[in-house]
């Protein structure tokens, strides 16, 4: 179980680090498939300073548990889900056509139940 704990979060960890490199790098590419845009260089700089860098962080706050076999590490990515799910609500809530937003949502909430899993079962071995 710890083992198989262990490649899911690394795995989510992967896929957190895939994206914030990919915004960081690339912000056009995957901006489209997300419906984002942005029409001058500054939206663009948003997106791979503050997207980029935010899902690097998490992303290896998410490895570094996984390394470590530590659930107890998983905290802040934990809280960061929760307030992205939060912003997420209320996009789908007082958006206009907010309800599309609902794929981002369940996958969204899928990483939380992954990185509750395991700062529940994961324990360290020190």
């Amino acid at each position: 179980m710890q083992l198989v704990l262990r490649a899911l979060v690394a795995l989510s960890a992967l896929v957190l680090l895939s994206l914030g490199a990919g915004f960081l790098l690339m912000p056009d590419v995957p901006m489209a498939p997300l419906g984002l845009s942005a029409e001058s260089a500054v939206g663009i700089n948003f997106l791979r300073g503050d997207a980029g860098a935010s899902l690097l962080l998490v992303g290896g706050l998410v490895a570094r548990a996984a390394l470590a076999g530590d659930g107890n590490k998983l905290a802040i990515p934990i809280i960061w889900v929760l307030l992205l799910l939060g912003g997420r609500i209320l996009g789908m809530v007082l958006d206009e056509g907010g309800l599309a937003a609902a794929p981002l949502f369940a996958a969204d909430f899928g990483l939380l139940l992954v990185l509750l899993l395991g700062r529940w079962k994961m324990r360290s071995a020190v």
